[in-house]
């Protein structure tokens, strides 16, 4: 009996040493998290601490840059301007670029936004391109390229004819001469100068405009005015009293051929009243 009561002594010592030692890890594997996760919110602490550490530092460095930059230049009085360097190779005058451009005389030459200058210039209807530079001490220079009216959109009988140029922008009344070809059939509501017209047979016939231009051509062909009513071909009135029917496609060949044929009916004596050249052969020809 002794001996059986002290072997169940034993087994309760032995669990309780075994109980004992695992309390004794968990206690341990417990401190060791908890010392990792001081040592993660320690290390993200000083990383956070060095992110704000170069913000401050980076904001300092770029307004002590824009310092140095207004001490030498833009609050600078040597770089005033003194000359508005203005060229246009169109009307634009000079006191109408200081208009648009919101730049004169006084003003300090780095402290004019050069983009927004440009930008300010860029939205007038009769401005193509726009060159702008800076030449110290005291120029600011600018160079206007200016749209070309090639064409009248409708005539008297549907309202003021607008002026387009090549690439089918509307201009202002100004731009507007009795001498340009008009183009008549096209309907389009909101037409306003700046806006740039989106039609096929429009920029088909202004094609057909710039290609009449060349000097070989313009001899025989001079286009008084373009129908650009139908989607499939265009109705071409020229000076002399010429009708003339072509098409939409592979226009500069056309173009070359009608050229050709008028030459050809002038050397003869004729005088050419119609001429079909959406036909590709056999092109019919009715004379005077």
């Amino acid at each position: 009996m002794w001996f059986k009561e002290d072997r169940g002594y034993s087994k309760r010592r032995y669990s309780n040493i075994r109980f004992a030692d695992s309390r004794n890890s968990i206690l341990m594997v417990s401190a060791r998290v908890s010392e990792q996760k001081k040592k993660i919110r320690y290390k993200l602490g000083a990383v956070m601490l060095l992110i704000v550490v170069l913000a401050g530092t980076s904001v300092a460095v770029v307004q002590g840059a824009q310092r140095v930059y207004e001490v030498l230049f833009s609050a600078n009085e040597r770089f005033l301007i003194e000359k508005l360097d203005v060229i246009s190779d169109g009307k634009l005058r000079a006191e109408h670029v200081r208009q648009y451009a919101h730049v004169e005389e006084g003003m300090n030459l780095f402290a004019v936004d050069i983009q927004k200058v440009r930008e300010s210039l860029e939205v007038v209807p009769l401005v193509s391109s726009v060159e702008i530079r800076r030449r110290l001490p005291d120029t600011l220079e600018v160079r206007i390229g200016e749209r070309v009216a090639v064409a009248r959109l409708g005539d008297e009988s549907t309202g003021y004819p607008m002026a387009l140029d090549r690439e089918g922008v509307v201009l202002g009344p100004g731009a507007v001469s009795a001498h340009l070809p008009i183009l008549s059939g096209f309907r389009m509501a909101g037409l306003r100068p700046g806006v740039r017209v989106d039609s096929r047979t429009v920029a088909t016939a202004l094609n057909l405009l710039e290609l009449c231009d060349a000097p070989h051509i313009n001899r025989f062909l001079k286009v008084s005015r373009v129908d650009v009513g139908s989607p499939d071909h265009l109705d071409i009135l020229l000076a002399q009293g010429e009708s003339v029917r072509m098409p939409l496609t592979n226009l500069s060949p056309k173009v070359e051929e009608l050229c050709q044929i008028i030459k050809m009916s002038a050397d003869r004596g004729q005088a050419v009243a119609s001429v079909d050249m959406t036909v590709d052969r056999n092109v019919p020809v009715i004379y005077r």
